[in-house]
């Protein structure tokens, strides 16, 4: 369950798109971008507090040191772990109709049916907005 939730919020973290619009409607937009830059920038962390306990063993205690290392790996899993639970919630009814106008957008103007629209389905279906329309997809079909 824990690895599985895991696992899901790196593929949101994947699927979300990084436009710059979406930062003010969700905040799943801010949590990508920041548990990118935990994922990228921890791990020099991790070793240059080993380093410091391992150079300066007076001054940092293991405890602590060990301590302070497992919060740093906690971080990033703590955010994939939201990502993962949030991809699965189902969409809240103005979500849902928004979501099927941009479906409609999509498809030609072909009603798609899809029940309790998931946020990983909304990623997808974004993702595929702005390969298809680029970055100026949901103000060009005055979907915001």
């Amino acid at each position: 369950m824990f690895f599985d939730s895991i696992k899901k919020g790196d593929i949101y973290l994947k699927a979300w798109p990084k436009q710059a619009c979406l930062y003010s409607l969700f905040v799943d937009s801010k949590m990508v971008y920041y548990t990118n830059i935990l994922i990228k920038i921890f791990p020099v962390f991790i070793v240059l507090v080993a380093s410091l306990y391992i150079v300066f063993p007076l001054y940092f205690s293991w405890p602590s040191t060990a301590t302070f290392i497992v919060f740093m790996i906690g971080l990033p899993m703590h955010c994939l772990l939201w990502l993962g639970k949030r991809s699965q919630q189902h969409l809240s009814p103005s979500l849902s109709t928004w979501y099927l106008e941009i479906s409609e957008v999509l498809n030609g103007g072909q009603k798609v049916m899809i029940e309790n629209p998931r946020f990983i389905d909304l990623a997808k279906l974004l993702n595929k907005g702005f390969k298809k329309g680029g970055d100026n997809f949901l103000y060009n079909n005055e979907l915001i």
